[in-house]
């Protein structure tokens, strides 16, 4: 694939034009400039090649990656850079102050994307949304659990029980973060809601126990 300073990008021939200027499914709009149909997530026009203002699109289409949980961090990454530098607002200077606001609006639409899908916590969470799954409670042994450790943290004497516990809560986030993909892997949204609803109690406890420490003592090499 190649671009040029001001226009979408051109793909080789015999490319599969599967990126950002690439036919996309979806609805389709007319482009505001040359009036041709625009697919939903087209961020340029097919026709004329001018910038579009961003469509109302989930996370997932919008970085162009399945809607899952289990997502690899290099292939979000990839495609937030490779968005973002097509989208860069000073390319797109000399085209006029609307086709610069599209870009810049495109940029900030995945930012905001990328944001919520790296972190795992946030990215269940949006995920349960998306399936209209009901939020969760804790069971009354995982409730006991978190309430545990809430009192262990406010009962740790110094900076070296605060570490051991925030190790420890640590454990246990990894653990429900591979419970959380079992789940959604297996179509288990009820049980993905549970899993999430004790992982963002064990999230606040970890943030709270980073708090703890930075007023404790500095950690000795």
């Amino acid at each position: 694939m190649t671009t040029s300073d001001s226009g979408p990008p051109r793909f080789p021939k015999g490319e599969s034009p599967k990126g950002i200027a690439g036919t996309i499914d979806g609805d389709l709009e007319p482009c505001w400039l040359c009036g041709r149909s625009v697919a939903a997530r087209a961020m340029f026009c097919h026709s004329c090649g001018a910038v579009q203002a961003p469509r109302p699109l989930d996370h997932f289409s919008r970085l162009g990656l399945e809607r899952r949980f289990d997502i690899e961090p290099e292939a979000l990454a990839r495609q937030h850079a490779g968005f973002s530098r097509a989208m860069d607002p000073e390319r797109f200077a000399a085209r006029g102050a609307r086709q610069q606001a599209n870009a810049r609006a495109q940029a900030d639409a995945l930012g905001e994307a990328h944001e919520t899908l790296r972190d795992p916590v946030r990215r269940a969470r949006y995920l349960l949304d998306l399936l209209d799954a009901p939020a969760a409670a804790l069971t009354a042994e995982e409730d006991e659990e978190v309430t545990a450790l809430a009192d262990r943290l406010n009962g740790a004497p110094d900076a070296a029980a605060v570490d051991r516990l925030a190790q420890d809560i640590g454990q246990r986030v990894e653990s429900c973060i591979k419970y959380l993909a079992i789940a959604f892997r297996n179509g288990q949204t009820d049980n993905a809601a549970r899993i999430l609803a004790r992982l963002e109690r064990l999230e606040a406890l970890a943030a709270e126990s980073r708090t703890r420490r930075s007023g404790l003592a500095p950690k000795t090499l």
